[in-house]
């Protein structure tokens, strides 16, 4: 009976150091089976091969979670990390209560009675704190916004991995050594700390990187501005052109008109006048929707997008029929996230026979609404999942873009995001709520 306590209460210590510091919820089923994976190994396993069969119950708790988390090194980190938490505090506890009863730890765990005590409120001290600390990291902290980058969560996971397969072999060959849980727990305490050591060096280096991207990205978006002041200019030279020609038109119509020469004005006017309309082209008619944005950075972005497209011959429809001046939102943001729709819905369009792509943005009782509409070929993956990592209809090692479109949406309560498939149209809808 002892020997069943003690295995339920580390299996589930193992467990909450897993599930509660996990940055995703799992189903009351995924649950159970970290949980009778973790007991089944610890139970058969422990009195035979002791300390070394963590290897075996960790290593199986960690292939479990990254299929039950759709293979993401976020997941894992956090899981690891718990792991570290739990056996670290647990050799101080061992310590503690040794010191306190002034007793031989093996004398501890060889009284029945004191090893059922001590493993039951170190178990409900295990869960408390794991579920206190996941919700601090997850929802005060919000830590997943700060861990965008794919290159960054698996360095952080290799680093973790090393750092726990190493404090296991630190304590199963510090037990046969003699080392006292004193000991132990120091290394423990000395293993996490090298962790947030190694992980702040590698986040100072990732913002390093992030701030040279940053950089770049204004001055794309000063290269966007450039280019709209440009068609702005062109667009102007063609109307100066325009007014010049217009009043000689005027002059050689009414002579055509006072000679009653409806021939020749019929062909003055397939010769002269259309070839003056198409200077208006259909892509300067619908880029001046663009005017109702009052925002000279994001108008010069959505300008520089639906000028490529037009050039790739995409047909494109823009509707904008009233001011656009209040975002509800940081302009870069909403930038990022339109640059984002905007480039998936040309790679989408580009594929498909219509090749189509339309842009609305309209305010309803002051709440922005925005909707990017595309034909597309129909999706591989269930919507659901385009916005996790690596997950994409467009091939292998991509899908980052929308993960980044959500991790942006968390940093506003005031949002609504719509993703729709009906073929052949792809449809991404933003409403962003007025805050009063």
């Amino acid at each position: 009976m002892t020997y069943f306590i003690y295995s339920l209460t580390g299996s589930l210590c193992s467990y909450f150091s897993c599930v509660h510091l996990l940055p995703i919820k799992l189903s009351a089923a995924k649950k159970s089976i970290i949980f009778l994976y973790t007991f089944a190994t610890v139970y058969f396993f422990n009195k035979s091969f002791g300390q070394i069969s963590t290897l075996l119950t960790y290593g199986g708790i960690l292939l479990i979670t990254f299929y039950f988390s759709k293979f993401n090194f976020f997941s894992l980190s956090c899981n690891l990390f718990g792991y570290l938490y739990s056996v670290t505090f647990n050799y101080i506890f061992m310590w503690l209560a040794g010191t306190l009863l002034k007793m031989d730890m093996l004398e501890l765990l060889a009284h029945s009675g004191l090893t059922i005590a001590f493993s039951c409120i170190y178990c409900l001290f295990c869960g408390s704190t794991t579920r206190m600390l996941g919700w601090y990291l997850h929802n005060k902290l919000n830590i997943a916004k700060y861990l965008t980058n794919q290159h960054l969560l698996k360095a952080i996971f290799l680093d973790l991995f090393l750092l726990v397969f190493f404090y296991i072999f630190n304590f199963s060959y510090g037990e046969r050594l003699g080392y006292n849980y004193g000991v132990i727990a120091a290394n423990g305490v000395i293993f996490l700390l090298l962790f947030a050591i190694t992980v702040l060096l590698m986040y100072s280096v990732y913002k390093i990187t992030m701030s040279e991207q940053a950089y770049k990205h204004r001055m794309a978006q000063f290269e966007n501005l450039r280019t709209y002041t440009d068609r702005l200019e062109n667009s102007y030279g063609v109307m100066r052109k325009f007014k010049h020609d217009y009043m000689n038109i005027l002059i050689t119509m009414s002579g055509f008109i006072k000679e009653n020469d409806m021939n020749g004005l019929k062909d003055y006017y397939e010769d002269r006048i259309l070839p003056i309309s198409r200077a208006f082209t259909e892509s300067d008619t619908k880029l001046g929707a663009l005017s109702n944005i009052k925002n000279t950075a994001l108008k010069s972005l959505l300008s520089s997008k639906f000028v490529y497209m037009m050039e790739v011959g995409i047909k494109t429809e823009i509707e904008l029929t009233e001011p656009i001046d209040d975002l509800n939102m940081d302009c870069l943001d909403l930038s990022r996230i339109l640059g984002i729709f905007l480039d998936n819905a040309m790679e989408a369009a580009i594929e498909t026979k219509e090749k189509e792509v339309r842009f609305c943005m309209f305010y309803k009782e002051k709440d922005l609404h925005l909707i990017i509409q595309n034909t597309a070929l129909p999706p591989t993956y269930a919507i659901s999942e385009l916005r996790s990592h690596e997950i994409s209809t467009k091939g292998e090692n991509r899908g980052i873009g929308l993960f980044n479109v959500d991790m942006i949406l968390k940093n506003y309560e005031n949002t609504i995001w719509n993703t729709t498939y009906e073929e052949p149209y792809f449809t991404q809808e933003l409403i962003l709520m007025h805050n009063d």
